[in-house]
């Protein structure tokens, strides 16, 4: 290696090995890509605290390669602790349950793909809060996004403490650490392309996309007949306002047009219609009993009453009101919400649910932030006030589509 190199390395172990004492009684682990970066990471961090070998943590889905598990055994071998796990829900399973695809508004993969499976991770090693966790990323100085990185920050989607040491290095400097230091092999997925992309991304290249359709022709099928069904089934794509030939589907699907979509106001669906009582209670008409679902409502416990498929709720602000019916008719059960309620939220994955338990009505959770489904759902459901004049959209404007489009797919 050369000298810049040597002094690159000497400073990030150093660093390091000033940290590491400091995260006694936290729960450190290292986000794990399969990539050249986080694997440049690992090696340093392992060299810097060794014996010890933190977990490297990585989260494998549908849409990831196969090949990478084949890569991940190879590295056990080589001596890494790596814990592999599935998020909550896989990415076809949230397109199913009514989610957008992943640039509506902006890419929820890393978040519910993989942020999921890292706050899982957490809560089974006892922490109970994100904030009792440490996340060692692999951010290199050649990521375009570096720039908009410190060596220690707060991942702010998931509340979680992040260190980033390697934002100093560029990628040939990675791929020297790799080979010269610690001899150890790159993911096989390299041959085909420059990242460890996923099979499908709305980042990929014509040659990549060409690469997936050849070898993953199922996934592929799948995950642009999805995107073509919401856009072009649907007759949404009629209704945005670009001229004739950015409209077809050969622009749309196979070369990413889809990627600058933006939800239209017809995308907006009628969840809830809202009646404000002359008692002073607010009473909301759920369209479908299948959107209530009680656990929603436990933060004001005792102050709401079923009836049907109405909702009643005395002595309680209308922001509050409007904030749990905006989250329970939007659930996805995708469980990102655990960020904000770590003691009492756990994702039952037999049942593929989210479960609330032991609320103590802290209050955390009585705003829309950690709510996904209300941020990415492609139908989104809105309330409707009745009014004097008929039902009026409170808020944000509501365009009525056909109910059976409001499902999602």
């Amino acid at each position: 290696m050369n000298k810049v190199l040597t002094e690159k390395v000497h400073k990030t172990i150093t660093r390091l090995r000033t940290i590491w004492p400091k995260l006694e009684g936290k729960y450190p682990f290292i986000a794990f890509s399969t990539g050249k970066d986080s694997l440049a990471m690992a090696a340093l961090i392992y060299e810097a605290v060794e014996p010890e070998k933190p977990i490297c943590l990585y989260a494998h889905h549908d849409l990831e390669f196969p090949s990478n598990l084949e890569y991940l055994a190879l590295l056990i071998q080589r001596g890494f602790a790596i814990k592999t796990a599935k998020p909550f829900l896989e990415y076809f399973e949230l397109m199913e349950k009514g989610i957008s695809f992943l640039t509506l508004v902006e890419a929820w993969c890393i978040p519910l793909l993989i942020g999921t499976t890292f706050l899982e991770w957490l809560q089974q090693q006892g922490a109970r809060s994100p904030r009792e966790g440490v996340m060692f990323r692999g951010i290199s100085g050649s990521e375009y996004s570096h720039r908009f990185h410190g060596g220690l920050e707060l991942n702010k989607a998931l509340n979680l403490p992040c260190f980033n040491p390697m934002l100093e290095f560029t990628k040939e400097d990675i791929l020297e650490l790799i080979h010269t230091r610690y001899g150890l092999p790159l993911n096989p997925i390299y041959e085909h392309m420059d990242r460890t992309y996923c099979i499908c991304c709305y980042t990929s290249d014509a040659k990549r996309q060409e690469y997936c359709q050849k070898h993953y022709p199922e996934e592929c099928k799948k995950y642009y007949s999805q995107i073509e069904k919401l856009l072009f089934d649907s007759g949404l794509i009629e209704k945005v306002h670009q001229k004739e030939r950015f409209k077809t589907r050969e622009g749309k699907l196979f070369r990413h047009g889809f990627a600058h979509w933006h939800r239209l106001k017809a995308q907006k669906v009628m969840g809830a219609i809202k009646h404000r009582l002359s008692s002073g209670s607010i009473l909301y008409q759920i369209r479908d009993n299948d959107l209530i679902d009680a656990k929603h409502l436990t933060p004001v416990k005792g102050k709401w009453v079923r009836k049907g498929n109405e909702i009643r709720f005395w002595e309680v602000p209308e922001r509050v009101t409007d904030t749990l019916i905006k989250r329970m008719i939007n659930c996805l059960d995708c469980g990102f919400c655990i960020g904000e309620c770590f003691p009492c939220r756990r994702f039952d994955r037999e049942s593929k649910r989210l479960r609330i338990e032991g609320c103590i009505q802290c209050g955390r959770c009585l705003t829309l932030t950690y709510c996904m489904g209300r941020r990415h759902r492609f139908w989104r459901r809105v309330i409707v006030e009745n009014t004097a004049h008929g039902h009026k959209a409170r808020q944000e404007e509501f365009v009525a589509v056909p109910a059976a489009a409001a499902s999602g797919l």
